[in-house]
Formats: C-alpha cells, sequence, structure tokens
C-alpha cells in the first residue's frame, strides 16, 4: 500500500478532488479527511455533509491511526492478544499437563482442577505478552507526521489516500489541484 497526505487550504478543494479521482477511476484503497486541529474552522465548511464525497472518513487529527501512536499501540495489543492468549492458555494447559505440577492443589484448589488453572495462567501471561509486546514498539513521530501536525494545527485540510502497492498515486490529477503540498508516506 501507498500512502500519500495531501494539504489543501479547504474542505471544498479535497472534494473537489475527489470527484476528479473517482471520474478517472482511480483505484483507492481507504480515503481519510483530516480536519484542521485549530478552533476557527468555520462552521459551515466543517458540516457540509451534502458535499463530502461518498467513501470518505471524516476524522479529528488525534483520531487517526497514523498520526495518534496510542492508537497504533492499541490497535497492536488487540492483533497480539487475539492469538497470545489462546497460545498461552494451550501451552499453560499442557505444560500443566506434562509436568504433572500441584501448583494449585498446595493452595486448596481441588487436583482435578490443575491442569486447567494451569491454563488460565497461561491465558494471562498471554494477555501480558501482547500488552508489553505491543508498548514496546518505538513510535517516535517522524519529521514528515510532525509537519503534518503543524499543517493541520495552521488550519489546512489533509486528505490521506491510500493506493494499492502496484499503483502509483495519480500525479497528474494530484498536480492539477492547488495543494500546499503533497506527502508520501511511503509503501508499506
Amino acid at each position: 500500500m501507498s500512502k500519500c497526505v495531501i494539504v489543501l487550504n479547504g474542505k471544498q478543494r479535497a472534494n473537489d478532488l475527489l470527484l476528479k479521482l473517482r471520474e478517472a477511476q482511480t483505484p483507492i484503497l481507504t480515503c481519510d479527511l483530516v480536519e484542521p486541529l485549530d478552533n476557527k474552522i468555520d462552521y459551515e465548511e466543517s458540516n457540509q455533509g451534502s458535499n463530502q464525497e461518498e467513501g470518505t472518513n471524516q476524522l479529528n487529527f488525534n483520531n487517526v491511526k497514523l498520526f495518534n501512536p496510542n492508537i497504533a499501540r492499541k490497535d497492536r495489543q488487540k492483533t497480539l492478544a487475539s492469538w497470545l492468549i489462546p497460545f498461552g492458555f494451550i501451552t499453560g494447559l499442557s505444560f500443566s499437563q506434562m509436568t504433572d505440577l500441584e501448583t494449585f492443589s498446595g493452595m486448596g484448589f481441588p487436583n482435578q482442577l490443575e491442569k486447567l488453572l494451569g491454563g488460565i495462567v497461561g491465558m494471562i501471561s498471554g494477555w501480558l505478552g501482547s500488552f508489553f509486546s505491543a508498548g514496546s514498539i518505538n513510535a517516535d513521530i517522524d519529521d514528515d507526521l510532525r509537519a503534518l501536525k503543524k499543517k493541520s494545527e495552521q488550519g489546512f485540510w489533509l486528505l490521506i489516500l491510500e493506493t494499492p502497492l502496484e499503483i502509483e498515486p495519480p500525479w497528474a490529477i494530484l498536480n492539477e489541484i492547488d495543494s500546499a503540498e503533497i506527502i508520501i508516506l511511503g509503501k508499506q
């Protein structure tokens, strides 16, 4: 996937660009319109739901996963937990079965629950592993993201376009529109 962020002076310019892209039948995976961070936005401009193109999400800057490392971390944690928790349960159950340790029966639990409690401890370990693994990834904001935040604070609208990996962004159409800047965030 190739992501590019187009910095625009107004919401109407973003809608015009999206209309041109749809007319040219440009394949777009996702399209998000990010409103400026400043509070001086014209009320009519931010609430033009009738002019907003279909398939476009209008988001707040702080709610975009690309710009907010906390949202990205929570998403990674959920993904890791979806496979580490069941894996931890199976591993804890297997370990209890293989070793025949009597860890929990010494605490007053019935001997029949020993293996199940071992699986539950493994499940908890999987959840903890997903939590700490997701938080250990370095989430430094690079220069491009700092520049985008500064543009958003200055009152610019940001249009995030994601195209399939094998397709380049439509440079001819992007250069036609009067944009302040186009930032390519790279291929993922």
